[in-house]
């Protein structure tokens, strides 16, 4: 076995025991017992409005535009311009061959310029906060001059654990699941060795008192 196949063996296993270490990374777990130290969430709206905006085309102007202007211009085409045949005689025997040749050709188009209304993003709306009790979404005057309206939004709701030895771990949720937790509640943990947070539940004493208070 040469040293090229060598080299090549050594770094497949190199990277073959680097995918088997992030897998396991991924998928070995530990329990922890934790808290909630707090909460976050923001909401952002996404606005869009329906104004001119300068387009330009080489096929003619589009139904609706204004301040239409058209202009001649010159480019280089690089492209076949012809054949160029040879011959040529070797011991008698003749040979023809063909070959295309290429180059630039000056070529004219005709631009177009023109106005063209188009929805586009106006402005971006945000909400945020660190308590459940603030939770809205963000509000504004919409223009009614160019027709704004929201064209998306987003959303995240991020619970944050701590343990007894003041570790954190953050896990973003459903905004019905956020909105519900329990936050006098303690919690354990399922934590991958990246630390994030595969699975929480209550811990067992938890709903063992929550049974004898319902019971």
């Amino acid at each position: 076995m040469n040293e090229q196949a060598i080299l090549t063996f050594a770094l497949l296993g190199g990277l073959l025991l680097i995918f088997a270490l992030t897998v396991m990374a991924f998928f070995v777990r530990r329990t922890l017992i934790a808290t909630i130290e707090g909460f976050s969430w923001y909401r952002k709206v996404f606005l869009e409005h329906y104004i001119w905006v300068l387009g330009t085309s080489s096929s003619g102007f589009p139904a609706g535009s204004r301040n239409q202007h058209r202009e001649v211009e010159h480019y280089q085409s690089y492209e076949h311009i012809r054949d160029e045949t040879t011959t040529t005689s070797v011991n008698g025997q003749t040979t023809t061959t063909t070959q295309p040749v290429y180059g630039f050709v000056t070529r004219e188009r005709t631009k177009y310029t023109y106005e063209i209304q188009q929805w586009v993003k106006s402005r971006e709306l945000l909400a945020e906060g660190t308590a459940r009790a603030t939770l809205h979404w963000p509000a504004d005057v919409l223009d009614g001059s160019t027709q704004e309206r929201v064209e998306s939004t987003q959303e995240k709701y991020v619970v944050c654990f701590q343990t007894a030895r003041g570790k954190k771990y953050k896990r973003e949720l459903p905004e019905t699941d956020w909105a519900t937790l329990d936050d006098t509640s303690t919690y354990l943990l399922k934590v991958n060795a990246f630390g994030h947070i595969m699975n929480f539940t209550p811990s067992p004493s938890q709903i063992a008192s929550a049974s004898r208070q319902t019971s």
